[in-house]
This record gives C-alpha cells, sequence and structure tokens, in this order.
C-alpha cells in the first residue's frame, strides 16, 4: 500500500496496482464519499473520459463514514509545475479534453443530481457568509492595505448582480491540474468529485485560472463555444483570490499553523497577481 494524495478531507490509498481506497479523514469528507459514490454510479457512463466507480464502500478506520474502493483510473498525477515544464498546457488536444469534460458534467440533469443529494449551495449567500469570518479571522492577520483591498474585492463580487446570473448545473467543482490523470502526454482520466455540487457553471474553470493561466482558460472556452469575457475573468480573479482565504479559515478552524502561514502568503500573493484589472 501507499498513498496516492491527501486533501483537506481525504486520503488515497493505492493497494497493489490495482485498487484505491478514498479514506475521508473528517464528516465533511463522508458526506463527500458518500455523495460521489452515488452519483458516479450513473455519471461515469455519460463521460468520454475515465473517472472513478466504486466497487464497494466499507467502515472507515480513519474516523467517520465510509470508505470506498474503486479500480485505479488510469494515468499519473502531476506538480503545475510539470505540466508547464513537459508543454502539456500548449497542447491543442489538452484544451479540448478538458473542455469535453467539463461540458460532459454540466449535461447531466441536475434534478437526478438533486436525486442523489448533490448540494445547490446559494453563492452569493455562502460568499457573504465567509466575508464576515473573513473580516473577523483574515483581515487581522493582513496588512492595512491588503485587508482593504480584500474586503474591496469581495463586495464588488457580491454587489454585482450580473455575477449571480447563471443556470445552475451540475459541476465537478474542483478541475485543478492534480485531478487530471496524465498518460504521457494525454489526460486519461479524473478524479476527486466529493465537491461536486449544482452550482455556477463558470465556477469549473476556477482553478484552471490560477494554476494553468488565462490564455490556457481561454482556449478551454474557445473549444465550449463559450465567451472569454471581462465578466468571467471578474468572477476567475475574485475566486482564486477568495479561495486562499478560505483556506486560512479552514486552518485556523483546524488548528493547523503552518497551512494557515502558506495560505496567507498565497493570498497575498494573490492579490498581487490577479489585481483589481478587468475584474469586479
Amino acid at each position: 500500500m501507499r498513498v496516492l494524495g491527501e486533501g483537506q478531507e481525504n486520503v488515497a490509498v493505492l493497494v497493489g496496482d490495482t485498487y484505491v481506497v478514498r479514506l475521508p479523514k473528517d464528516e465533511d469528507g463522508a458526506e463527500g464519499v458518500a455523495r460521489e459514490g452515488r452519483l458516479l454510479a450513473e455519471l461515469a457512463g455519460t463521460l468520454m473520459i475515465r473517472v472513478p466507480r466504486y466497487e464497494f464502500t466499507m467502515p472507515n478506520p480513519l474516523g467517520p463514514g465510509e470508505c470506498a474502493v474503486y479500480p485505479v483510473v488510469p494515468g499519473e498525477v502531476l506538480r503545475a509545475e510539470e505540466w508547464h515544464a513537459r508543454g502539456l498546457l500548449e497542447k491543442d488536444e489538452t484544451a479540448t479534453v478538458i473542455a469535453e469534460f467539463i461540458d460532459g458534467v454540466q449535461r447531466f440533469s441536475v434534478d437526478r443530481a438533486r436525486e442523489f443529494g448533490i448540494e445547490e449551495p446559494d453563492f452569493r449567500a455562502d460568499f457573504a457568509a465567509d466575508l464576515e469570518l473573513v473580516r473577523a479571522q483574515v483581515i487581522p492577520l493582513l496588512s492595512a492595505a491588503d485587508g482593504r483591498e480584500l474586503v474591496r474585492r469581495w463586495e464588488g463580487y457580491l454587489g454585482r448582480d450580473g455575477n449571480f446570473e447563471y443556470s445552475p448545473v451540475l459541476i465537478h467543482a474542483d478541475v485543478s491540474l492534480d485531478h487530471l490523470l496524465v498518460t504521457g502526454d494525454r489526460i486519461t482520466g479524473v478524479i476527486d468529485f466529493g465537491d461536486a455540487q449544482i452550482g455556477d457553471p463558470d465556477y469549473d474553470l476556477c482553478y484552471l485560472w490560477p494554476e494553468a493561466g488565462p490564455e490556457f482558460v481561454r482556449r478551454v472556452q474557445n473549444c465550449r463555444g463559450l465567451p472569454f469575457d471581462e465578466r468571467l475573468t471578474g468572477k476567475l480573479n475574485f475566486w482564486a483570490v477568495s479561495d486562499a482565504a478560505i483556506d486560512v479559515l479552514h486552518a485556523i478552524e483546524h488548528d493547523m499553523p503552518q497551512f494557515r502561514d502558506d495560505r496567507l502568503r498565497r493570498l497575498r500573493d494573490a492579490l498581487a497577481e490577479f489585481d483589481h484589472a478587468g475584474s469586479v
């Protein structure tokens, strides 16, 4: 057995060369694994790329809920630096495969997803609640200038009605480079559907934005026949910043000082990198 990867809520362990065991670390992870299993039983058959398909679940030895066991999805996890070093993000096929995957997930019946218990968060209400926590817990850890700028951008996102004018769809909600499995120079699988939800279709681009870059996201949108405009880039700029701030909240809640400090550095960098130009 060896650890394949570990996130905030789950650990994935490879058993031999055949099976992956996905073990929740907390209640949120357990709920995510349960939702993922129900959804993937049906969604997997509608996608053109391999995704996890649970064979069975069993009591979780790490804590709450059940862990899931499924055959290995082909491919390896690469760090963002390796994606760039190998030139994978320059290949037209890479943008095409990601575009087809996102569209395939978002075509899935929303009503059917609701039957599986997939959550449908209110983006505006949730980000408004997060802002109150950020004001209380994150702003005091930043310089006065960075704190003011973070609040300004958060209020700008919440205050623009156009940011919430969308038709809700099923989204993977965690399309990051470390969830796209690579064999050679091709994407051969996608993993980690634990955050799948019904929400803003643009959110499926939010992790590609800082990891793969705006030009790559523009190519993905071109493949999908969808606009790459100021409204979209404004939301993606905000999400790149807010994601780091929300991670700081998570670290504070779970008493993870090293992770907190790492995400504070990321938050400061994001405020500088994803500036207000062209955003909210």
